[in-house]
């Protein structure tokens, strides 16, 4: 009776094993995938960066506030068969786009700053041209944002006497 015990924990030990190993984990995408090699030195990782599972028939939006007196770098990555991933900066209190991707060939990092806080809407979806019909209805992938920022430099101002 104790091995037939034994082989039923076993059994459902290696029902549920496949799928643990399947299941894919984003939550830190925009610190270990190809972001990472975006990296800069003086910069630090903005709490905001974020991860996510996406597919070719998703669009992500994440809401931002970035500080004024900083400069910001954001990176975008993802599975290389998602490539080329579109985003779109949008002004959350008038709505206006401030800036889309797709008019620099879908570019994956942007540096910005500004000089007072603005909240900022970004849109993201991911074109997937390497990937098959059945493919972009299937794959789904990690996308990584990573922010950095720095403050900007302080001006020192001479005066002569």
């Amino acid at each position: 009776m104790k091995l037939v015990g034994k082989i039923q924990v076993l059994a459902l030990f290696l029902l549920f094993l496949p799928g643990q190993l399947i299941s894919q984990n984003c939550d830190m995408h925009h610190l270990d995938g190809d972001c990472q090699y975006d990296i800069q030195k003086g910069y630090k990782v903005y709490s905001q960066s974020h991860s996510a599972k996406i597919s070719a028939l998703d669009t992500l939006e994440l809401n931002v506030v970035f500080y004024g007196q900083k400069e910001y770098i954001l990176s975008f990555c993802t599975h290389k068969n998602l490539y080329p991933i579109h985003f779109v900066l949008i002004d959350q209190q008038t709505n206006e786009v401030l800036y889309d991707n797709e008019e620099d060939k879908y570019l994956e990092s942007l540096g910005l700053g500004f000089d007072v806080a603005k909240p900022l809407t970004i849109k993201v979806d991911v074109i997937a041209r390497k990937s098959t019909e059945q493919e972009i209805k299937e794959k789904i992938g990690c996308l990584g944002l990573l922010i950095q920022y720095k403050n900007y430099p302080r001006k020192k101002v001479k005066l002569q006497l």
